[in-house]
């Protein structure tokens, strides 16, 4: 594996690279936490402060005291007299994930604890998490790794920094050391142990060291490794022979071919030249490939990566699929089918990667096409407030509605009898009209939350997610974040339709005539209907 740059985002967390790196609140909390020379109280504070802060911070906090080490038993003394429930976070992967950032890049705290946050790093985002950690942690400073194997811990870790080209090659060595006594299992021997054996530029007695201690361990899985170095004329003739020697005991058959192959290696000096004349090469190569990546490749690259983050937040919100089936799931009063097209609306409007999506499209937009010429003061997810006007119905207003609606209908009815006159028997005219007014309460009621649930959904899909990506492709961050943050809102509210509209599909509305005013003869016939009811 070459080296690797910084990457801008990590696996199943959409937080910017130049977000995860700890601001000064966070590296004193963190570095008074794990100070032991500090009395308890500041110690006590700085995690109380870690725990107000939430989010990332505090998953930096949780992780630097529930991970095991000589630390744990002071921090967990601590913990338990703040108090604060780190066994019971409330921070999401992606949090965890920047906390894990916060604790590798802060400088004062011990060591140990940042090597353990940089492998869980690698843990949850293998090559692009090593990547990461390398950024965060000193760059000649690797050497832990080795200590780390051989206690049982960081080993996929120790992979990567070994297949690393851009690392120092004697650390290399000696990390590779301590994985060849790593007990592998039986018949896997890591690609980069293999590569290390065969490195050219490797000392061949460092080369030979790692093959042999691979041959005390696991014989059979060395045979590979020792045939590598025993074929390689860059190899000391001399530590050539010892792998030979190793291969007998192991495998006669192969140390007697390695052994016919040395009378037609090349001689030590013509192998250098050969390959100082391959490195050479290549980098001609490598230097011709660097001139052809001209300034518009470049710029159409950056443009298509702009593009492709502005077609996906278009495409979240799309109506073509968003809540496209919501009025006919609301139509069979499909609780199951309406649920599901509300927690599409909600999972839309409240992705954790929006926010970062947006930031992540300003910085490469800045970087292609410079200075906003209209540049708005920058505004974070956290601080960007919804003004947009959501539709909203809440209980009450149903209430009202059930009222005004039962008396409309009421009195329309005062209007024909007093047109018309009573039919023959006035009490079964007044059932008859009571089931008639109920059932179209019901029948509205029901109406109206299932429209209210539809208002929602169009207004996301048509007005609120295109003034979003609009104002994305017009470069207006700020307003897109203000868009984002009333999709949020949007999402609370459709929550609450959604339990309106299941409440008002099981149960019935009905209003009492004898709460109007009525003429006094109607005012008889009503209250001798209401007497015989009960």
């Amino acid at each position: 594996m070459g080296g690797m740059e910084r990457p801008e985002l990590l696996p199943d967390c959409e937080v910017p690279a130049r977000r995860r790196r700890p601001d000064d609140f966070v590296k004193t909390c963190l570095t008074r936490l794990t100070d032991d020379s500090l009395a308890d109280n500041w110690r006590i504070s700085s995690l109380h402060a870690c725990s107000v802060r939430g989010g990332s911070a505090m998953a930096a906090a949780s992780f630097v005291v529930e991970t095991g080490g000589p630390w744990h038993e002071d921090l967990r003394r601590i913990a338990r007299a703040s108090r604060v429930g780190v066994e019971r976070p409330d921070f999401t992967y992606a949090e965890y994930t920047v906390g894990l950032c916060y604790v590798a890049a802060t400088k004062d705290v011990p060591a140990g604890l940042r090597h353990r946050a940089a492998d869980a790093l690698v843990h949850r985002a293998d090559e692009a998490g090593y990547a990461e950690a390398r950024s965060l942690l000193p760059k000649n400073g690797w050497g832990w790794l080795a200590g780390a194997v051989r206690e049982g811990w960081a080993v996929w870790t120790s992979h990567l920094f070994v297949a690393d080209e851009t690392a120092a090659l004697t650390t290399r060595l000696k990390v590779g050391q301590a994985l060849a006594e790593h007990d592998h299992p039986a018949g896997y021997v890591p690609d980069s142990l293999e590569r290390l054996v065969a490195h050219p530029q490797a000392p061949s007695a460092d080369r030979l060291a790692l093959a042999a201690t691979v041959a005390r361990r696991a014989p059979a899985d060395s045979v590979a490794l020792l045939r590598s170095l025993a074929s390689d004329p860059l190899a000391q003739a001399g530590h050539r022979m010892q792998a030979i020697g190793l291969l007998e005991g192991i495998d006669l058959g192969e140390a007697e071919k390695m052994r016919a192959l040395q009378t037609r290696l090349p001689s030590g000096r013509t192998a250098r030249s050969e390959h100082r004349e391959a490195v050479k090469r290549a980098e001609r190569e490598t230097a011709a490939l660097r001139d052809r990546e001209t300034p518009e490749a470049v710029v159409a690259r950056l443009e298509s990566t702009i593009e492709e983050i502005l077609d996906d937040l278009i495409n979240r919100g799309s109506a073509d699929w968003l809540g496209d089936q919501l009025d006919n799931h609301i139509a069979e009063t499909d609780w199951e089918g309406v649920a599901q097209d509300i927690a599409d609306i909600c999972g839309v409007a409240r992705a954790e990667n929006l926010f970062s999506s947006l930031d992540l499209l300003e910085v490469l937009t800045r970087i292609r096409y410079g200075d906003d010429p209209n540049p708005n003061p920058h505004v974070s997810g956290l601080d960007a407030v919804g003004d947009e006007e959501i539709p909203r119905l809440v209980r009450d207003e149903l209430d009202e509605y059930v009222q005004q609606e039962g008396e409309r209908a009421w009195r329309r009815w005062q209007a024909l009898i007093g047109k018309h006159g009573w039919n023959e028997d006035r009490l079964e005219e007044l059932d008859d009209k009571s089931i008639e007014v109920n059932q179209d309460l019901t029948d509205a009621v029901r109406q109206k939350t299932g429209d209210h649930l539809r208002k929602l959904q169009q207004h996301l899909v048509w007005e609120l997610w295109p003034a979003l990506t609009s104002a994305a492709r017009e470069r207006d961050y700020a307003g897109a974040r203000e868009h984002a943050a009333s999709a949020r809102l949007l999402a609370d509210e459709a929550e609450r339709a959604e339990a309106l509209w299941r409440e008002t599909t099981v149960h019935s509305f009905s209003f009492d005539p004898l709460t109007l005013s009525w003429p006094r003869d109607v005012w008889l016939v009503l209250e001798e209907w209401q007497s015989a009811r009960r």
